[in-house]
């Protein structure tokens, strides 16, 4: 077993217990609710669906042309582009910023990119000061919890739980309500924000027409940060740009819908590159990384997964993430998306296993905002893992010996009680403890047929 496995087998145990479950599904189902409502401000949803996955093919189709534009534009408008082949060519090119401008602290955004490349932790390592500005993370770094869902990092705690970790650390009041624990963070952020000079966010998308910049939020705390800071640091994929502005007149309402229901995010912005005349930011980078997507990009079918626009709704209606958690992924990608992304981005032979945690129950397909078919591409990783010989070999092992035993008539026949033994003593060790075996028939399909045809 693989050291991923085994990890992802360990996380998934803390998670198996009834308080976590009620807490997931709970909020969880509070998402389900709050985009029914979303819903409504379509006539036909499955046609704007269609929409956007046109686009997003196009987009992929163009991406190299699209990314060359967007560069141009950019550094027309002031800014500065950079190209990162790796987190760790990302990570050392953010504290190359921060060393030239002798900066000792940064704010950044609720970001999956930031955490797939773990800049948090690097620049702790380098003694640089790292300031949540969204609520949920300001809560979870208390403590260095890691985020539990790409757009709810706190979905897995209670609003008690919650109020603990802010008066353990901040002398918070007990039993403070949900609007006043908020008002403290955004009190706390507003201070902690005061003299840093640095802000790092992901970017919603890429605009490759005009070079620009796209920001969707609710808090304000991006924009907030980006237009106190003297500069501006932008990590992106490089999946992230589209053709045009125009575009985002479908995009953006089918994000916010998918994310949390809302008609449009409280806050949209776009920025171009540095301020003129005396504003801020002074300075602006855009980081382009590549970090393994060229090997997703590589892929006929599984590349449809680079049009994801990080809305998070397949993670909150996946069966497989309420019951095992955010944790167990081990990773920024978690639920449908990271099932499929891990694998080709850090090696199918070491994280082949993610290609069985789902139930392929198809919700995160038919609720996609851009129509990936997250499912086919899950079956087209599991069929990658058995035409490269990659998966587990007690599985293979156990596979051949059904079979094997399939293709006997005689053991087929075999007495009820005898089958029993024979499928436990198969199943040992790869079937799990919470699942029961199981049961068989009492007759075997041709004793029924002989008994129908009266030989």
């Amino acid at each position: 077993m693989s050291g991923s496995k085994a990890t992802f087998i360990e996380n998934s145990e803390i998670s198996f217990d009834e308080e976590h479950w009620q807490k997931i599904n709970y909020n969880t189902s509070c998402y389900e609710k709050n985009f029914a409502k979303g819903k409504v401000n379509y006539r036909n949803m499955h046609l704007e669906k269609d929409r956007a996955f046109n686009l997003s093919n196009k987009s992929l189709m163009q991406m190299e042309k699209l990314l060359v534009d967007f560069e141009t534009h950019f550094m027309e408008n002031g800014g500065k582009v950079l190209w990162a082949r790796d987190a760790e060519d990302a990570r050392a090119q953010i504290f190359d910023i921060l060393v030239k401008n002798k900066a000792n602290a940064v704010s950044r955004s609720n970001s999956t990119v930031l955490d797939e490349i773990d800049m948090n932790a690097f620049l702790k390592r380098k003694n640089i000061r790292v300031v949540e500005t969204n609520v949920a993370r300001f809560v979870l770094k208390t403590k260095d919890i890691p985020a539990y869902h790409p757009l709810l990092p706190a979905i897995h705690l209670s609003k008690e739980e919650i109020n603990g970790l802010l008066t353990e650390a901040y002398k918070l009041k007990t039993e403070s309500s949900p609007k006043q624990m908020v008002n403290f963070v955004r009190h706390q952020v507003s201070k902690d924000l005061k003299d840093v000079d640095v802000c790092v966010t992901g970017a919603n998308f890429l605009l490759s027409d005009v070079g620009g910049v796209v920001l969707t939020e609710n808090e304000g705390n991006i924009l907030k940060s980006t237009t106190e800071a003297k500069i501006h640091i932008v990590v992106s994929g490089i999946a992230k740009v589209i053709p045009s502005m125009d575009d985002l007149s479908v995009l953006l309402p089918l994000l916010s819908s998918h994310a949390t229901g809302q008609g449009l995010a409280a806050i949209n912005s776009i920025t171009f590159g540095p301020a003129r005349n005396e504003n801020k930011p002074e300075q602006m980078y855009v980081i382009l990384l590549n970090n393994d997507r060229s090997e997703v990009l590589a892929h006929e079918q599984q590349r449809k997964i680079m049009s994801c626009i990080h809305c998070g709704a397949c993670v909150s209606v996946c069966p497989v993430y309420k019951n095992i958690g955010g944790n167990a992924y081990d990773s920024s990608h978690v639920g449908p998306m990271g099932n499929i992304m891990i694998p080709l981005m850090r090696g199918l032979k070491e994280y082949e296993y993610l290609a069985s945690a789902c139930s392929l129950c198809g919700k995160c397909a038919e609720i996609c905002p851009v129509k990936i078919p997250l499912d086919d591409l899950i079956i087209e990783n599991r069929h990658l893992v058995a035409t490269e010989k990659v998966g587990d070999a007690k599985m293979e092992a156990l596979f051949k010996r059904l079979i094997w035993h399939c293709k006997s008539r005689k053991k087929m026949d075999a007495h009820l009680f005898m089958k029993r033994m024979e499928l436990k003593r198969f199943l040992s060790g790869v079937w799990g403890d919470r699942r029961e075996l199981p049961e068989l028939a009492p007759k075997s399909f041709s004793q029924l047929w002989k008994a129908k045809s009266g030989e």
